[in-house]
């Protein structure tokens, strides 16, 4: 039976992800079309980089995309609406704000669009994998649910966890990018691929506004999941990678290989390690019903012996 199911949700997923894909890829069109008529420009692109080429990224970035949100999408309790808005919020913090920030300091290139040009794909996107990826399991009411992520923490136990939360990302991404640093720093210092090198204050302070974001975009998620923690953990750090880091790479076909492996090395644990802080965190453990329901059981059969 479980390796029928297995393959029931394989299935599934060969036709489920290329529609969420192209729903982001028509989203980018539509989006594309769109700018010029609000009076805004398109985002910047390198020289080095192909229309053509770029396009055919877009759709298997996309696919990539589609793959790496769908364990998330599947867990996620709510109805329809909040299931949307959920993925949404996630897509768009990390696509359209996150990645926006950072590209603005560490390239040359013009950014001002991004926030404007990625509010269309990730609503279309977002929408289309919240309908096709319901929730594996009912589980608990969303109500239910949001009261057991919050009940048992005071005032004070909550704020330490959310400033802890805050400054759990620039500390891992400070972490991680010292590891790599020596080896990619001159493609930032000679000026390649219209990369830049920011002062370290402004590197520190836009990472602290992309943790807060993350934190806002992922609390909604940490309160409807209906799996296990070590679940989200990879759930959540998959997600993270995928947006922050694998959907971008894979369309800057430019780059070279240093900057391509060890960058996307970096982002990888980035995403996870700081998606384990998180659930840490602000995730308590769930109960063992079987370690708690023995003894009780243990006593009911003594009882029933005695009577």
């Amino acid at each position: 039976m479980t390796t029928m199911r297995l393959s029931r949700v394989n299935i599934g997923y060969l036709w489920r992800i290329p529609l969420c894909a192209l729903a982001y890829v028509g989203g980018v069109t539509a989006g594309g079309a769109l700018l010029p008529a609000l009076g805004l420009r398109l985002p910047q692109v390198p020289e080095q980089a192909n229309e053509q080429t770029m396009g055919v990224l877009l759709l298997v970035a996309s696919l990539v995309m589609a793959a790496g949100l769908a364990p998330l999408a599947r867990r996620l309790r709510g109805s329809y609406w909040l299931r949307w808005l959920t993925l949404a919020t996630l897509c768009y913090v990390c696509l359209g704000l996150t990645s926006a920030l950072e590209g603005a300091i560490f390239t040359t290139m013009d950014m001002a669009s991004i926030p404007a040009f990625s509010v269309l794909p990730c609503l279309l996107f977002a929408g289309v994998m919240a309908l096709l990826f319901k929730p594996a399991d009912s589980g608990d009411s969303l109500t239910v649910s949001v009261r057991g992520f919050f009940r048992g923490r005071g005032v004070g136990q909550w704020t330490w966890r959310l400033v802890a939360a805050v400054f759990a990302f620039p500390l891992i991404y400070w972490t991680f990018g010292l590891m790599v640093a020596p080896f990619v720093m001159k493609y930032y210092q000679q000026g390649q691929f219209a990369l830049a090198v920011p002062n370290p204050p402004v590197i520190l302070a836009t990472q602290f506004a992309r943790s807060t974001l993350f934190l806002l975009a992922a609390l909604p998620i940490l309160a409807t999941w209906s799996g296990s923690r070590r679940g989200l953990i990879l759930a959540l750090g998959l997600a993270f990678y995928v947006l922050v880091g694998l959907f971008g790479m894979l369309q800057s076909y430019w780059l070279v290989s240093t900057l391509q492996i060890l960058h996307n090395a970096e982002m990888l644990d980035d995403s996870v390690v700081y998606a384990w802080a998180l659930v840490a965190l602000l995730v308590r453990p769930m109960k063992q019903e079987g370690t708690n329901c023995a003894p009780r059981c243990l006593c009911t059969a003594q009882t029933l012996v005695t009577k």
